[in-house]
């Protein structure tokens, strides 16, 4: 099966949802214990979209811890990050996907949170397409986690030369 195709297997996937939260805070709650026992300066976050992670609650947690967060904002094929104080500096749309304003401070993450459509567990990544976050990643090193749920951990996927793997992949199987 070819990426296009993966893509739209995981996109029409039927969630459960009562598994879904069960899934999420799991997730969201080993993720909370690597960033408090881990302590990064700053930590990328995303805003969910469809089939992933809503990260609300992490983005509560560093600031309990007064760790920066940054969001990313995306012009053209480039993706940056940029510090968010307050989720009310969420505010563009593009994609369908809330982005940091304009007017916050550009800053490179020390662990990025990388969201996607599908992982495996030795860290291959099924993004959306795009390529923004292999493109700032083999610029970016950064540490990068990405969480799945265990409908969209695959065996295996098929990757590019350009395709960046993740270095911790959490699941929840």
């Amino acid at each position: 099966m070819d990426k296009t195709e993966l893509r739209r297997k995981l996109k029409s996937h039927q969630v459960d949802e009562t598994q879904k939260l069960l899934e999420q805070a799991y997730l969201l709650a080993t993720l909370a214990n690597i960033i408090e026992t881990t302590t990064p300066t700053c930590v990328g976050l995303y805003s969910a979209i469809e089939h992933e992670v809503d990260l609300s609650s992490i983005f509560k947690k560093c600031q309990e811890l007064k760790i920066a967060t940054a969001y990313p904002r995306i012009s053209g094929d480039v993706i940056t990050f940029y510090q968010v104080d307050s989720l009310e500096m969420l505010d563009s749309k593009v994609f369908g996907i809330r982005e940091s304003s304009q007017t916050a401070q550009l800053v490179m993450p020390d662990l990025l949170i990388v969201p996607g459509l599908g992982f495996t567990k030795c860290g291959k990544r099924l993004g959306r397409g795009k390529g923004h976050y292999d493109r700032y990643l083999s610029h970016h090193p950064v540490h990068t986690i990405s969480l799945v749920f265990s409908w969209a951990l695959l065996d295996d996927l098929p990757t590019e030369h350009h395709d960046v793997k993740i270095h911790r992949v959490i699941s929840y199987c």
